[in-house]
């Protein structure tokens, strides 16, 4: 399941139009990384609902501060528990 968020999220950000050639799980979200704004953040997590993921808003909001992986696992950990 997890690889399959994983391409998912990958699939979604390159629709974007986000260079994902160099993504791995230490890139952050935001600053210094894919530097996703809240709208992008907010499409990627829109993709994810289909897998039982979903975040409040407050969530939302500290989601640039993680890393590919970090935000990877907690939307694996969410789907299992769906």
């Amino acid at each position: 399941m997890s690889s399959d968020l994983r391409k998912v999220m990958i699939d979604t950000l390159r629709d974007m139009h986000f260079d994902t050639e160099s993504v791995s799980d230490e890139t952050p979200l935001g600053d210094g990384g894919l530097e996703l704004e809240s709208l992008s953040i907010a499409e990627l997590v829109m993709q994810l609902d289909n897998y039982g993921v979903e975040f409040s808003d407050e969530e939302m909001e500290k989601l640039p501060t993680m890393t590919f992986g970090e935000f990877a696992e907690e939307a694996a950990r969410r789907a299992a528990t769906k």
